[in-house]
């Protein structure tokens, strides 16, 4: 039931005048709460930051903002906050104080007062990701689901249940454009399926001059083009290494589709032999495609002397035709380290990567953190306060360029979950958030990663059963390859 503000105030201050008075101490610690939302800086739009006590404590939370009061006394150690009292609460803009207060011999002593900070900018209302079991070595039950930020409402964009319980994976999106998608499915009922102007299309994209089908996309601003990587992918288990999958590339290319005429493309130097390209990405402007290129090394034994660079070679969506020379943005050769999944933000001034000791699959490195790249003038930032110990990875703009979303295994080392942060014009990160969510336990409890976070701006609504009668007995259509031109 949804009660109207005035009604939640009169509750609250009853609830105030029948609790016994919260005491305050001068040197009051701080409230140990799940998730960590102390002193988070927040989008206007998104759903109520319900947070717990730890160990199911009792207690009352006191939330005040430009004499707004809200208090609520704790069910089980949660407060679940109702959503029309946080959006009075999370006004553009402000700041939100929030007073724990644990009750403790029949009288309520309260914690640190800590704040929660709202921002003028608003987030993309939705983010698509995949559900996936964590070792990647179980197929028969997973999918491509979206969240809508602003409340908690999780639906299944397409799930392999419909499909002989296959893989499917590599979603992307144009500029976030809900109606504008791709994904892959593979074993049976394998393609490239794209959602566009109201339609499916299921595409066979392996051709006699490139390595594979396509894979790890991103597509050109203007819908028109697609650009992937070609590659020979193995797999590995580790038994004592801490990192304990291992993905790599035997060989890789970049390519780009063209998707009206459905014809692949690329050049000399994105194919070069002595060298490995992958993750390729556009520029918002769509005249600069981005990629990984490492120097080609002998698999599996020199796994660990791979090292990506990320550069960038111009693009003419014009003429369907790559620029001459290449420029190399991170240099691996000079750091040490290895870079990976670029991501430009969408007003062009950033780019987000992956910073790991070495290797292509950043998501299962421990060691692995974000990185930025000022493309004004190419300063660095290394994003300290949003990395945690355990491989941050998977990283999405919003459209806006203030806010990021990211896969961490921060939480317990095995699960990826989404955090969010918000970047400023210059570039500097806020403390990062975990994904909000009804219940604090859904994270503890969720026996899946989530894999490949990207915003959209609204939710996917093709036909499931439509998708699922196309990939069974559609044969899909043959892509071909044309020489750059």
């Amino acid at each position: 039931m949804r009660y109207p503000w005035k009604m939640l105030c009169l509750m609250a201050l009853i609830l105030a005048s029948c609790d016994p008075a919260v005491e305050s101490t001068p040197d009051a610690a701080e409230a140990d709460i799940f998730p960590d939302y102390k002193e988070v800086t927040v989008p206007p739009n998104i759903a109520p930051l319900n947070f717990s006590l730890k160990e199911g404590t009792k207690g009352v939370a006191i939330f005040e903002n430009d004499g707004k009061k809200l208090t609520l006394e704790s069910k089980n150690g949660e407060f679940s906050i109702p959503e029309n009292s946080w959006r009075e609460l999370a006004a553009p803009g402000s700041e939100i104080t929030v007073t724990v207060a644990i009750k403790t011999s029949g009288k309520y002593v309260a914690k640190k007062p800590f704040s929660i900070f709202v921002s003028e900018d608003k987030i993309d209302p939705y983010v698509a990701y995949r559900l996936i079991d964590p070792g990647y070595e179980t197929w028969n039950s997973l999918g491509i689901y979206q969240r809508c930020l602003e409340d908690f409402s999780e639906t299944p964009i397409f799930t392999n249940d419909k499909t002989d319980r296959n893989c499917m994976n590599c979603h992307s999106f144009k500029t976030r454009d809900p109606g504008t998608m791709m994904f892959h499915m593979r074993a049976s009922n394998g393609g490239t399926y794209v959602w566009k102007d109201g339609a499916i299309e299921k595409l066979n994209t392996k051709t006699p001059q490139t390595i594979s089908a396509l894979v790890y996309p991103y597509w050109h601003p203007s819908g028109d083009y697609i650009a992937f990587s070609v590659n020979d992918i193995a797999q590995f288990f580790h038994s004592t290494n801490p990192n304990r999958i291992e993905v790599y590339d035997y060989k890789s290319d970049v390519v780009v589709y063209d998707v009206n005429n459905k014809q692949i493309s690329t050049t000399s130097l994105l194919t070069d032999t002595t060298r490995m390209e992958t993750f390729p990405s556009f520029s918002p402007d769509g005249k600069t495609l981005y990629y990984c290129s490492s120097k080609q090394t002998s698999m599996p034994q020199g796994y660990k002397d791979v090292r990506y660079s990320i550069c960038s070679i111009p693009f003419n969506p014009e003429t369907f035709s790559f620029g001459d020379k290449v420029d190399t943005l991170y240099n691996a050769g000079k750091t040490g380290l290895d870079a990976t999944f670029p991501r430009i933000s969408p007003d062009g001034r950033f780019l987000l990567f992956a910073e790991t000791e070495y290797g292509c699959f950043a998501i299962w490195h421990k060691d692995s953190e974000l990185r930025m790249i000022d493309l004004k003038d190419g300063s660095f930032h290394t994003l300290d306060a949003i990395n945690g110990p355990d491989a941050d990875s998977y990283h999405s703009w919003s459209g806006n360029s203030r806010w990021i979303i990211w896969a961490s295994r921060r939480l317990d080392g095995l699960y990826s979950r989404l955090f969010i942060a918000h970047i400023d014009e210059n570039g500097n990160a806020s403390k990062p958030f975990l994904m909000p969510q009804k219940s604090t336990n859904h994270d503890k409890e969720l026996m899946k990663s989530y894999n490949v976070p990207e915003f959209i701006t609204g939710p996917v609504t093709f036909d499931k059963d439509e998708m699922a009668r196309i990939a069974k007995n559609d044969p899909g259509t043959d892509v071909s390859f044309i020489e750059n031109h």
